[in-house]
């Protein structure tokens, strides 16, 4: 069994332990097979998190890192073994996907890549590797959704419940837009 330690957001973890059952999970460094960086903002924090991960965890050792609002990369700069470091699309819904999206830097070496893709596996989850880009490529769609519902919205073509319902029925999304908007919140939008 996978030991995972999970650092960040706590709604972003919890819906980790809920999307990754099959795991245990460890506040010990020195005992975890990977470790999960679940910040998305404020930076700082974030920059901080990173660097006591790489500094503390044993080089070999895969860091995921939530990578919608800053690249990958740009974190890699604080790393002294950068090559561990890959993106992951970590929002409030995870748990309700079946897909994980997964940003390699160009300093991301192909062994951790390939360990990550393999830890998913065996999760029974299905992976993407996706371009390292801030917001990967679900989440920057979902938004661009959002923010089109928040137009339709406001300019009173149609009530909050409405679109949300359209958009669960007509394209069979878990949810709403506006109802999304709600779980992700604003700032991540």
């Amino acid at each position: 069994m996978k030991k995972i330690f999970l650092t960040g957001d706590e709604n972003i973890k919890e819906e980790l332990r809920l999307k990754l059952k099959d795991c245990e999970y460890t506040d010990n460094l020195k005992d975890t097979n990977i470790a999960v960086e679940c910040t998305n903002y404020p930076r700082g924090e974030k920059t901080d998190i990173i660097k006591q991960l790489d500094a503390e965890l044993n080089p070999s050792m895969p860091i995921l890192t939530s990578s919608l609002c800053v690249a990958v990369w740009e974190q890699a700069a604080v790393c002294k073994n950068p090559e561990r470091l890959i993106g992951i699309g970590l929002y409030p819904t995870i748990s309700k996907t079946k897909l994980i999206e997964l940003a390699p830097s160009r300093l991301t070496n192909d062994e951790t890549t390939e360990k990550v893709k393999k830890f998913f596996s065996e999760q029974k989850i299905e992976c993407s590797v996706v371009p390292d880009v801030p917001g990967l490529v679900f989440p920057r769609i979902i938004s661009m959704i959002i923010n089109e519902a928040a137009q339709v919205y406001a300019e009173k073509t149609a009530s909050r419940e409405d679109i949300d319902t359209a958009m669960k029925l007509g394209t069979n999304y878990p949810y709403g837009p506006l109802e999304w908007t709600d779980k992700l919140g604003v700032g991540l939008i």
